[in-house]
C-alpha cells in the first residue's frame, strides 16, 4: 500500500504544519536526506482551507498526483486574503439572538415591576396575590427559554410568596427548600439567592406562627 500524500501548510508566520507525514523510526536517517518532489500552491487562507480538505479527503486526487505527476508533497503557502469576508448569514443569526435577549430582558423588567406591585397588594387582596403568582409563572417561562437556572430559581421564589399570601404554606415550604438547596450548592455564584431564600423562609415562619396563634385563640 502506497504512503499517503504529504501536505504541508505554511501559515502567515512561516510556520509549517505537516499532515500525513510518516513517522521516523529510531536510527533511520534515510528519510532525512531524501528529498521529496513538491507541488507549491500559493493561495489565500480562506480558499486554502478548502484545498487542504480536498487534498486530505480525496484519495483519488492524491493517488493521481503521485502516479501521473510524481508529486510527493503538496506545499500550501497561505497568504492574507485581499478582502476580508463576512459571514452575513451567521451575522443575521447572531443579531437576531442578541435582539431577542435584549427584548426578553426588557420584558422581564416590566414583569418584575408589575409583579412587585400586585405582590404588595396581595397582602390585603387575595386576587392580587393570585395575579402576582401568574406573573411569576410567566417570568419562569422566560427563564426556561433563556436557560438560566438562577433566574428560574428566583421566579419560583416569587411564586412561593404568592403561595404564602394565599395561605398555601406547605406548598411554599417545599418550593423554598428546593431553591435553598440549589442556592447553597451554588452559593459562590449567587449569594443573593441564598439570602433571598432565608428572607422568604422567615416570612413563612411568621405566617406559621400567626396560624398557630389563631388556632389557640379559636
Amino acid at each position: 500500500m502506497s504512503e499517503p500524500l504529504v501536505v504541508c501548510v505554511c501559515d502567515y508566520w512561516q510556520r509549517c504544519h505537516f499532515h500525513n507525514r510518516p513517522s521516523r523510526e529510531a536510527g533511520d536517517s534515510s528519510r532525512e536526506s531524501k528529498s521529496l518532489r513538491r507541488m507549491c500552491i500559493q493561495v489565500d487562507a480562506i480558499n486554502g482551507n478548502y484545498y487542504l480538505r480536498e487534498f486530505l479527503q480525496q484519495k483519488e486526487l492524491a493517488l493521481r498526483l503521485k502516479r501521473q505527476h510524481g508529486v510527493q508533497l503538496v506545499w500550501l503557502s497561505f497568504e492574507p486574503p485581499k478582502r476580508d469576508t463576512v459571514d452575513y448569514r451567521f451575522a443575521d443569526i447572531l443579531a437576531h439572538t442578541l435582539w431577542e435577549h435584549i427584548e426578553v430582558e426588557h420584558l422581564m423588567s416590566w414583569l418584575s415591576t408589575l409583579g412587585g406591585g400586585f405582590s404588595a397588594l396581595g397582602e390585603q387582596f387575595e386576587r392580587c396575590a393570585e395575579t402576582a403568582g401568574k406573573i411569576s409563572l410567566q417570568q419562569l417561562k422566560i427563564g426556561l427559554r433563556l436557560g438560566d437556572p438562577f433566574l428560574q430559581a428566583r421566579c419560583k421564589l416569587y411564586f412561593s410568596i404568592s403561595l404564602i399570601q394565599r395561605g398555601q404554606l406547605r406548598a411554599a415550604k417545599h418550593l423554598i427548600r428546593e431553591q435553598y438547596a440549589f442556592a447553597r450548592s451554588n452559593a459562590e455564584k449567587d449569594v443573593r439567592l441564598v439570602r433571598m431564600c432565608l428572607g422568604i423562609w422567615q416570612r413563612l415562619s411568621y405566617e406559621y406562627e400567626q396560624r398557630q396563634m389563631r388556632k389557640k385563640c379559636n
